[in-house]
C-alpha cells in the first residue's frame, strides 16, 4: 500500500495490569507523535530522546505514587521491557539493518541469504537450523536446497556483544548522514538510543515483532499463490528460472522445446484447477469467523 503521509505513534503499555486489559485503548499511553510526512528512519532516536530521559528518571529515582489498596504513598519505579514494531521499524529502533545479506537480527552474522538473479530479490533460507537435531527435514535434500543441514541454531547477540561492536561507531543524524555503500558489509547503522537505559545491555530480549503485518503478508502470499492471483502469486516464471540457476528442483525448472523454442513450466504440487479453486473459496466463504479475512480473495475466484 502506498501512502503520501506517514505519522508515527509511540505508545506505552502497562504490563503491571492484567493481560486482558493492558492492551485496551483506555490503558494505552500515547507518549509522543512523530509527524510526517515521511518515515524518520535513523533519526527516530532524535524524537525518542525525551522519552529516554523520562524512562531513566523512572528507573533511577522513581515517582511518588498513591496506592489505593494500602492508602499510602510509595516510590514507584518502572522499566521498559522491550519494543514492539513491524520489521522495518525494528531496524530503526535497534540499529541493525534488516536488508541485504544479514537481514535477520536473530541469526545476525549466521543469516543464510542468497540473491535471486531472475526474481531480483534477496532470499533467506537455512531455517532448518532451528529444528531439533534429529528432525527428518534436516536430512531432506530434495525438498530444500539439495543439501543436508546439520548446523546449530544461530545465537542472538547479547547486549554486551552489541555494545562492543558499536564501541567505535559514531551516530550521525539528519541530512548530513551519508548513504551506506553497497560494499559496506557492516549490518549496523547506528548505536540505538535505548542503550542509554542502564538496564538495556543486560536484557535478553530487546525488540519484538508485531505479528499483524507478518501474518497479513504471509496470508497474501499463500492465498495469492494457491489461487494464482496476478501480481500476488509467488509461483511465477522468474522463480522457476531461479530454481534452474540454483540447480535444484529439476522437475520445476523451465523446459524449452527444441523445435518451436517455446518454454513450458511444470505445475507445482499445490496447483489447483478451477473446480478445486471454487471449492476452496466456498469453504472460506462458509467458514464462521469473527471477520471475513479472505473476502477480497473470494471475489477473485473464478
Amino acid at each position: 500500500m502506498s501512502i503520501s503521509h506517514s505519522t508515527w505513534h509511540v505508545m506505552l503499555m502497562n504490563y503491571n495490569l492484567s493481560p486482558w486489559i493492558c492492551m485496551k485503548s483506555e490503558y494505552i499511553m500515547l507518549s509522543m507523535i512523530i509527524p510526517g510526512p515521511s518515515s524518520p528512519r535513523n533519526d527516530i532516536d532524535v524524537y525518542l530522546q525525551l522519552l529516554i530521559v523520562k524512562l531513566k528518571e523512572l528507573w533511577e529515582f522513581g515517582v511518588e505514587t498513591f496506592d489505593a489498596e494500602s492508602n499510602q504513598m510509595f516510590q514507584m519505579r518502572a522499566a521498559l521491557m522491550w519494543t514492539i514494531s513491524d520489521f522495518p521499524t525494528l531496524a530503526m529502533l535497534s540499529g541493525w539493518s534488516t536488508k541485504e545479506n544479514f537481514a535477520c537480527p536473530t541469526c545476525n552474522y549466521g543469516t543464510c541469504s542468497q540473491y535471486l538473479k531472475h526474481s531480483r530479490k534477496m532470499c533467506y533460507m537455512g531455517h532448518r537450523a532451528f529444528l531439533p537435531h534429529e528432525h527428518p527435514f534436516r536430512r531432506d535434500k530434495k525438498s530444500f536446497d539439495g543439501k543436508e543441514d546439520h548446523r546449530l541454531a544461530p545465537t542472538p547477540l547479547s547486549g554486551t556483544e552489541v555494545l562492543e561492536e558499536l564501541r567505535e561507531l559514531k551516530n550521525v543524524f539528519g541530512k548530513v548522514q551519508k548513504k551506506r555503500s553497497r560494499d559496506n558489509k557492516c549490518p549496523w547503522k547506528k548505536r540505538s538510543i535505548f542503550f542509554e537505559l542502564p538496564y538495556w545491555e543486560t536484557k535478553k530480549l530487546r525488540h519484538n515483532l508485531d505479528p499483524m503485518h507478518i501474518e497479513k503478508n504471509i496470508c497474501d502470499s499463500i492465498l495469492g499463490t494457491l489461487l494464482e492471483i496476478y501480481g500476488k502469486s509467488k509461483d511465477h516464471v522468474n522463480c522457476h528460472y531461479d530454481l534452474q540457476e540454483m540447480g535444484i528442483q529439476k522437475e520445476l525448472q523451465p523446459i524449452q522445446d527444441v523445435v518451436s523454442g517455446t518454454i513450458s513450466l511444470a505445475k507445482s504440487c499445490f496447483y489447483m484447477n478451477p473446480d478445486e479453486k471454487r471449492r476452496f473459496c466456498t469453504v472460506y466463504n462458509n467458514a464462521k469467523l469473527p471477520k471475513s479475512l479472505c473476502l477480497e480473495y473470494i471475489t477473485l475466484c473464478a
